[in-house]
């Protein structure tokens, strides 16, 4: 593409989705700590339990945070990613998606536009390439990515840590990258 802002079109327009958390079995969140933002985009009453909920379901919460904070405390999984490597970390698991065949567009088939070329970026973006630089485990982004396409409701919720960043733009265009990918985007 052109730029890869234009890699991945959904209908020509964007919007910044938000997790339906009532719903979600499977959420990986980075850049976010509702425990002190009382939810920012995310808001609703009671934050902290609609994520205790959504463990108490079965589900998994988890969260990519170079800090232990109030939210990791409370996830599933808290990983300690290196500031400003969030962008290789998403288009590692995107890599991964495709690698083992786990894209699944669902309702998004025919509506989204440039998949084969974001193919082509995350290519170099194997998890072993990325593992050392973002300070997780090759086998750990292979894992997150297999659970990510088999959740049978999944968000990846980027918040302004994933965007104050060198790279900001491009991990706030993977979250929503692999939204799409796992057929997740506005399900």
């Amino acid at each position: 593409p052109k730029n890869l802002s234009s890699a991945l079109l959904f209908g020509g327009m964007w919007a910044f989705p938000i997790p339906d958390l009532d719903r979600t079995s499977y959420l990986l969140m980075l850049g976010a700590n509702p425990h002190a933002s009382q939810g920012s985009l995310l808001a609703a009453p009671d934050m902290m339990g609609r994520l205790d909920a959504i463990r108490a379901r079965g589900g998994r919460v988890v969260v990519v945070d170079p800090r232990r904070t109030g939210t990791a405390e409370r996830a599933s999984e808290w990983l300690a990613i290196r500031p400003g490597t969030d962008a290789a970390f998403l288009l590692a698991i995107a890599n991964v998606l495709f690698a083992e065949g786990l894209v699944n567009l669902r309702h998004l088939e025919g509506r989204v536009q440039g998949a084969d070329e974001v193919r082509g970026l995350a290519a170099a973006f194997t998890p072993e390439a990325v593992a050392e630089t973002c300070g997780i485990a090759a086998g750990t982004i292979r894992r997150l990515a297999r659970e990510l396409a088999a959740a049978p409701s999944a968000a990846v919720y980027g918040r302004i840590g994933t965007c104050n960043q060198e790279f900001g733009t491009l991990a706030s265009w993977a979250v929503d990258v692999l939204n799409a990918l796992t057929g997740n985007l506005d399900r």
